[in-house]
């Protein structure tokens, strides 16, 4: 791949890109350390890591309009929409410059700026993630030559927050008619807000008792059982209609066949972030609807389930997402040393 070339009393590796050549200056060192050197510098130019490469000159806003093109292909609609934005942002802060003079000190400058306007650590970090998968798609349309390194924010881990009983039933209580189902389908299936969103008619068996959920995030599906709850619930949902708006009641139309919650004209609901915030409000309680995904595993294992089960219920694809809901509650941990089998025993005379 490259020649070993002795020129002005040192050793040169001449590599040949695009037909011309990259020369690269080894020193005055013995031909046999020379061979030695110029065998890791192949190494390292196969790695790509030499930046002898004739990269494509394209502008960011070019890049962005590029990879969100395939966003939009092959990732899920709300990962999409999130990347859009982040797009928006990235060439608000570095402008229309080249892709590949975004170097390392520039993304650290992005970092301390999304910072410094309040965006929190964990939200910064999902940025960064973004980025570097971005740069990786870069890297791979020979746009640059190298990624740049950019570390994550330390943050420390805190046990996910979850709703209690008492609490989940409270915010059913004070939820509007509309809401009021959405949130016992959530909080009897752990679903993410979008695939609930997504749910049609013909994704719910009765008959034999599941529902199939299919993730827009993971184009994966699993099956949940519908359980006593649930099971009445999703009867009268197949066959009644709740308008989101005026709260109006009627038999569910041709019209609104499709999805399980629709608006009147049958198209798919984007968002129940307003109507959960105001129920939230109305009930005293400080809540997200992802909380009730957590929920739904908190309760299941500290009710005896196993993490294999939960894994399989939440439709996590590693075991080890599922650990961080391994947390149990202060009153949970107390009883569990008291069920030891010696302290229960008559003292031995």
């Amino acid at each position: 791949m490259a020649s070993l070339v002795f020129k002005y009393k040192s050793y040169y590796a001449v590599f040949s890109v695009n037909k011309k050549k990259k020369w690269i200056r080894i020193g005055k060192v013995t031909k046999v350390e020379a061979k030695k050197i110029i065998k890791q510098l192949e190494t390292q130019h196969i790695k790509g890591k030499l930046g002898l490469l004739d990269t494509k000159q394209i502008l960011l806003s070019d890049f962005l309009d590029e990879y969100l093109i395939h966003c939009e292909a092959n990732k899920a609609p709300n990962t999409y929409r999130l990347e859009k934005g982040l797009a928006r942002i990235l060439l608000a802060h570095f402008g229309n410059v080249l892709l590949k003079t975004i170097d390392n000190h520039g993304l650290e400058d992005y970092k301390t700026n999304r910072i410094n306007k309040g965006l929190k650590p964990n939200s910064t970090n999902r940025e960064i993630i973004i980025i570097k998968y971005m740069l990786r798609k870069a890297k791979d349309w020979e746009y640059i030559d190298n990624i740049p390194h950019i570390k994550l924010l330390k943050v420390p881990k805190l046990p996910i927050k979850y709703l209690s009983v008492k609490e989940i039933d409270s915010l059913i209580n004070h939820s509007s008619i509309w809401l009021k189902p959405i949130i016992i389908v959530l909080r009897n299936t752990g679903m993410r807000i979008g695939e609930l969103l997504n749910l049609r008619l013909s994704d719910i068996d009765l008959s034999k008792g599941y529902i199939m959920v299919i993730s827009p995030k993971t184009n994966n599906y699993r099956v949940i059982p519908i359980n006593s709850e649930l099971s009445p619930l999703l009867h009268w949902l197949t066959n009644n209609y709740i308008a989101p708006k005026s709260m109006t009641i009627n038999k569910r139309l041709q019209i609104h066949n499709e999805y399980l919650f629709c608006h009147p004209d049958g198209s798919r609901i984007k968002s129940i972030k307003t109507s959960f915030n105001n129920a939230c409000k109305r009930a005293g309680i400080k809540a997200t609807v992802h909380m009730l995904r957590h929920s739904f595993a908190s309760h299941l294992l500290m009710n005896g389930v196993d993490l294999v089960s939960v894994k399989e219920l939440l439709g996590h694809s590693s075991i080890n997402t599922t650990m961080i809901y391994s947390h149990l509650s202060n009153e949970h941990i107390g009883n569990t040393v008291y069920q030891l089998p010696w302290l229960n025993r008559s003292p031995s005379h």
